[in-house]
């Protein structure tokens, strides 16, 4: 592979060179990328890269200066300027000094790009008959830093004392004094990924890495760490400043300029959860798990902050909002008074030993939202698409408000179906009223419509009419719903509970299950059976 530098002062500019180009398709891979001539030159001493491409006007050290440089010590390296409209006269003088080509910054298309690049390569393959490529293994500096940490802080593979060593021996930008730990996490973020169409998340890393990159070099303070696809680790080290006011302070602005950058090239917001200060890099287990519980307010407090350990989670103002859901003249019109009683039990209930976890609050939205649907299943009304629905987005939501806000939309739809609700032909009732009575045999259509005297094609019609649903998602829902029940009221074990309500295949019971409820079918009897054990103090509470 031939090795490129790039050398560009707007972060932008050259971020998006990086990682807009298939390097792979020329046989090319960049080894660094640089914003100034002086560091440039420092990476071409060290790299002898194959291909440069830089900007001319810089700081430190100009493009005109490093491309001399390079033509000094060596006349085989292919250099390619990066040039606006206004530096074209700059850019052909530049020629000159051996330069091989020039791209027009944002105004170069793809194609004029690649053909740049495509003459570059042919240029490089062309040399090699008379100087051959000494062949280099360049070490990936973001892959070995992030194995680096996860060996010593996640598998204990390192000591301290050896962590350290090899923080030296990478001359990374840390010392064992007055350490901070931050986790950054990407809100949203399947809707990056999508928006990007980055299956395997390799560009958006890259690039939240080089960005990162850039911005703590900038400060000389700090390292970021790889995680997962959603989290980055912002290591740094304040041994040099004494006053934890002034420590806050420059970390602060320091997170706040990566938030700012981040939003401005990605469109997106990021969130930080921020450990306290500790000393040793013994401590890095310790301050991860404090950076990640501060970070999990997140889900209370809202996205796009900077969350120290300091913070309290805002109880009262949780509570408030889950309370302001019984408030709601919808749901009286969708339940019905006697359904929301029962309703704003489970509410208060809820709120009487609110969860700590954000998980146990998906789980209580998913169970409303099945209890709701069961309840309007009995008076007729289908809602399975709707369950699914939010089931899906439930699982996506990063605040306990977006998480309210999907609930809302869930009551209004719901509400829409009651409003333009039709009044089910014979034939459909007398076929709800067969499979609910048949749930633990082998129904098909062609059986039920042969009860109802009706053509399996008429039946299934009128099944997607009236009721919004296909046969068989209606035969699904009422067998799982019938599963809930059991699962709840009897000791049968979920094998025998799958054969009861008409489930030949255990497991393909318990697929639907979790499709439908967002559960397992023993995740769905705990969670029950736990809510069941902690209302026994209150009878009006057990509202199933």
């Amino acid at each position: 592979m031939y090795k490129v530098l790039i050398v560009e002062d707007e972060m932008l500019v050259r971020l998006g060179l990086r990682n807009s180009v298939n390097w792979h398709k020329f046989n090319m891979t960049v080894v660094a990328d640089a914003s100034d001539g002086r560091t440039a030159w420092e990476w071409y001493s060290r790299e002898q890269p194959d291909v440069v491409i830089t900007d001319l006007k810089m700081p430190e050290m100009d493009g005109m200066t490093l491309i001399s440089k390079i033509r000094e010590k060596d006349k085989w390296t292919k250099i390619i300027v990066l040039t606006c409209m206004e530096e074209f006269d700059l850019a052909r003088k530049a020629v000159s000094l051996g330069v091989s080509d020039y791209m027009i910054k944002l105004t170069m298309t793809e194609e004029e790009m690649e053909a740049v690049l495509q003459k570059t390569y042919q240029e490089l393959q062309l040399r090699n008959d008379i100087k051959p490529a000494k062949p280099v293994v360049q070490a990936n500096s973001y892959f070995v830093k992030e194995k680096l940490l996860k060996d010593f802080m996640f598998y204990n593979i390192y000591s301290a004392q050896e962590f350290g060593k090899n923080v030296d021996e990478l001359k990374l930008r840390l010392s064992p004094a007055r350490l901070i730990l931050c986790v950054m996490e990407i809100d949203n973020y399947k809707d990056l990924a999508e928006k990007f169409r980055d299956e395997q998340g390799q560009l958006i890393k890259m690039s939240l890495l080089n960005m990162l990159e850039e911005i703590l070099g900038n400060s000389g303070r700090g390292e970021a760490f790889y995680i997962n696809d959603m989290h980055y680790a912002a290591l740094f080290s304040f041994g040099d400043t004494a006053s934890e006011q002034a420590v806050h302070q420059e970390l602060h602005g320091t997170l706040n300029r990566i938030k700012e950058v981040i939003g401005t090239y990605f469109g997106v917001s990021v969130s930080f959860g921020i450990s306290p200060i500790d000393n040793g890099f013994a401590s890095l287990g310790k301050l991860y798990q404090e950076a990640q519980k501060a970070l999990e307010h997140k889900f209370f407090m809202g996205t796009g902050l900077l969350i120290g350990s300091t913070h309290y989670r805002p109880d009262g103002q949780i509570a408030d909002k889950i309370e302001a859901l019984k408030h709601s003249p919808e749901l009286s019109k969708l339940l019905g008074e006697q359904g929301a009683v029962k309703y704003n039990a489970k509410i208060d209930a809820f709120v009487k030993r609110l969860p700590e976890d954000k998980r146990m609050f998906n789980q209580f939205f998913c169970g409303l939202v099945q209890w709701i649907s069961a309840a309007c299943y009995a008076s007729g009304e289908p809602y399975s698409a709707l369950v699914l629905d939010y089931n899906r987005n439930i699982q996506q939501c990063d605040t306990l408000d977006q998480m309210i806000a999907d609930f809302k939309i869930f009551i209004s739809e719901a509400l829409d179906h009651v409003r333009n609700r039709k009044k089910l032909s014979k034939e459909v009732a007398a076929a709800v009223q067969f499979i609910d009575s048949h749930l633990g045999q082998d129904i098909s259509l062609v059986q039920v419509a042969e009860y109802v005297k009706l053509s399996s094609s008429y039946l299934s019609t009128l099944f997607k009419k009236e009721l919004q649903v296909t046969f068989i998602e209606y035969l699904n829902h009422a067998r799982i719903e019938r599963a809930k029940e059991l699962l709840v009221g009897t000791y049968l074990k979920s094998y025998e509970i799958a054969e009861e309500v008409g489930f030949t295949e255990p497991t393909y019971f318990s697929k639907v299950f979790k499709k439908s409820s967002g559960l397992s079918p023993n995740e769905y009897r705990r969670q029950r059976m736990k809510e069941w054990t902690g209302d026994m103090d209150n009878e009006d509470s057990r509202v199933d």
